[in-house]
């Protein structure tokens, strides 16, 4: 679906695939483990949606999902007000959750039910922790604005408990290896600084009602999280750090320099550490060894709609300083339509990120192989459902979740690169491209700058 629309979030955040929001919340809050329920104020069909989700509902309560069931003479009759607070009440009573979270959908949208103000009164009137958020599909919202709803939504639940809480942080958003958070956890003890809460989509309930006892908030940007910073900002007196993803060597040093200036202690703490010097060596031996061949990626965007922000940061441009360090030439392919207007609105998109790569716009997974061919890369990097596209061309396939996070990750971020160089398989077959039923998608390497300049005159 063309993108037009300004956006206020971030200036990626028009290449990111947009879902509605009721959708996404559901999604998000149905991996969270917790005694919290979920009371979806909604018809029938609507709450239907839950199924669709994907993976297994995380529960501490016998049921975490319920709708007020809105009939259809109950929305056109004003009902739906007292219904949601009554359902409200009987979600108390009978489960006794620790938080009850609603959501509106389409129809209770469109009749006017003010959820969050039934909320607010219930939550006064029966002492109890009720929040409640707009969500619908009426306008689909990007992944980033969804998930910092969500986040948003569970936060304001949360008070200090504890007094001095300047040393302590909390890291949103990223998604974390058991591997990477121990080296994180141990770049922030060289800091002086302890971990409060990591919140992502593996956190509890308990994670994000303890996230107020912190004194900074940690994220990757740019410009990201915009109701968390204001609520951890104006209810918690907390600082928001905005940093790069920790890939490869120069931007984990910019990840800690970042933490380290903010939090005024000496960044020669944790860039001393042993890991940083066996990423270093690395990345030469690996530039070394290549050194005789010229190395290019075929850099993916926008083909998987993702809720973390380890994959959706700087557009989903976050691991592109890895590939730099290790010396490729990058071009970015990104799935949208063609149309000229949108030409026009990811070269911007790319401009303001200071991203002036050659870019590639490919109409559906089925045109990508028209946009490839063996001679031009190296290595695709990018969502793994497009290696039938990439067989096609004799492209290796470097996933996404083969690029680690932390110093002491990159030799073996290293080892899967180059194996993925080496890798010949596909090149014993023929190069071929079968027609799609798109054929008339149009293969075209632009760089951002000179549409941007173009547009101006």
């Amino acid at each position: 679906m063309p993108r037009h629309r300004p956006h206020r979030m971030y200036p990626g955040a028009l290449l990111a695939q947009e879902a509605c929001s009721y959708q996404g919340a559901t999604e998000l809050l149905s991996r969270l483990r917790g005694r919290f329920a979920v009371v979806i104020h909604s018809d029938r069909d609507c709450s239907n949606v839950l199924p669709k989700t994907g993976g297994r509902v995380q529960s501490d309560l016998a049921y975490k999902f319920l709708c007020t069931n809105m009939r259809e003479d109950e929305l056109v009759t004003g009902q739906g007000n007292a219904k949601l607070r009554r359902s409200i009440e009987l979600v108390h009573a009978s489960l006794q959750p620790d938080l009850i979270l609603v959501l509106s959908t389409c129809p209770t949208v469109m009749i006017g039910d003010n959820v969050v103000n039934v909320a607010r009164k219930a939550a006064r009137d029966l002492g109890i922790r009720v929040e409640a958020e707009v969500t619908h599909g009426l306008k689909p919202r990007s992944p980033a604005e969804i998930l910092d709803t969500v986040y948003t939504l569970l936060a304001r639940a949360s008070r200090p408990t504890l007094a001095a809480r300047q040393d302590r942080v909390n890291l949103v958003g990223v998604s974390l290896q058991p591997e990477e958070r121990a080296e994180l956890d141990a770049g922030f003890a060289a800091l002086g600084l302890t971990v409060n809460a990591v919140l992502n989509e593996r956190s509890g309930l308990d994670d994000f009602l303890r996230a107020a006892d912190a004194g900074w908030l940690i994220h990757p940007g740019p410009d990201m999280l915009v109701g968390l910073r204001k609520v951890a900002l104006e209810q918690w007196q907390q600082q928001s750090i905005e940093v790069p993803l920790p890939v490869g060597v120069a931007a984990t040093d910019r990840f800690w320099q970042a933490i380290a200036e903010a939090t005024g202690r000496p960044a020669a703490a944790v860039l001393g550490l042993p890991g940083r010097e066996v990423a270093v060596a690395a990345i030469a031996g690996f530039r070394q060894q290549w050194a005789d061949k010229p190395l290019r990626v075929a850099y993916n965007v926008g083909s998987v709609r993702s809720f973390d922000l380890r994959r959706i940061a700087q557009e989903e441009l976050g691991e592109l300083p890895l590939f730099d360090e290790l010396g490729f030439t990058t071009a970015i392919f990104i799935q949208g339509p063609q149309d000229e207007a949108n030409w026009q609105r990811v070269a911007r998109v790319l401009h303001d990120l200071h991203v002036d790569r050659p870019f590639c716009l490919f109409p559906a997974t089925s045109s990508l192989r028209q946009m490839l061919s063996r001679s031009a890369y190296d290595v695709f990097y990018g969502a793994g459902f497009l290696r039938d596209q990439l067989s096609q061309r004799g492209i290796p396939l470097l996933q996404h979740g083969d690029v680690r996070l932390g110093w002491l990750q990159v030799p073996r971020v290293l080892a899967t690169v180059d194996r993925a160089l080496r890798d010949t398989f596909y090149q014993t077959f023929q190069e071929h491209a079968q027609l799609p039923d798109d054929s008339d998608a149009v293969a075209r390497l632009v760089l951002p700058s000179q549409m941007v300049a173009a547009s101006a005159t």
